[in-house]
């Protein structure tokens, strides 16, 4: 129950929201998984090209990893960006659902990798394949400029737990 909570919260808040990115649903739709692409897929020039300066990304994750909640600011993304990276190889995304509201983008995800190395105590050797996915909520300013992603992700992810849970036919 814990994790649905703030999944519904997201929802609540895009039903409520108005703002002046009304009529481009389908353009903001399609900047928000070119940044999710370019940020957990080796392209950070798409933090360049679609983030607000004062951009914002957080996931519950980046607590026990990087001792944040949050990172801030253009530079700070586009360094996660790199280190993640740097961690991970022959990314593959699938987007099986995305709702565009108003300034707002959510991006229902799975996402599976490769370990590419690094400090991984007690987690994956490199060269093993993982998986994970989640839900994902983008703000963007009036000028269609993303000025927050935030997340909550699990392993399975939503829809892999969802299948899962499918009785045979």
């Amino acid at each position: 129950m814990r994790t649905i909570l703030p999944v519904l919260a997201m929802l609540a808040l895009l039903a409520g929201c108005t703002g002046p990115n009304a009529n481009f649903g389908p353009e903001l739709k399609a900047q928000a998984e070119n940044f999710f692409r370019g940020v957990y897929g080796c392209g950070p020039t798409a933090v360049d090209e679609l983030a607000a300066d004062d951009v914002v990304l957080s996931y519950p994750i980046f607590a026990e990893l990087y001792n944040t909640s949050a990172f801030r600011g253009r530079e700070a993304v586009r360094g996660f960006a790199e280190r993640f990276c740097s961690r991970w190889k022959d990314a593959q995304f699938t987007f099986h659902e995305s709702l565009a509201d108003e300034d707002n983008v959510v991006l229902v995800w799975s996402f599976r990798a490769r370990f590419a190395g690094g400090e991984s105590v007690g987690g994956p050797v490199p060269g093993e394949e993982q998986a994970w996915g989640g839900i994902s909520l983008f703000r963007f300013d009036s000028s269609g400029k993303i000025v927050a992603e935030i997340g909550e992700e699990s392993a399975p992810g939503p829809i892999a737990r969802v299948a899962a849970g499918r009785s045979p036919r």
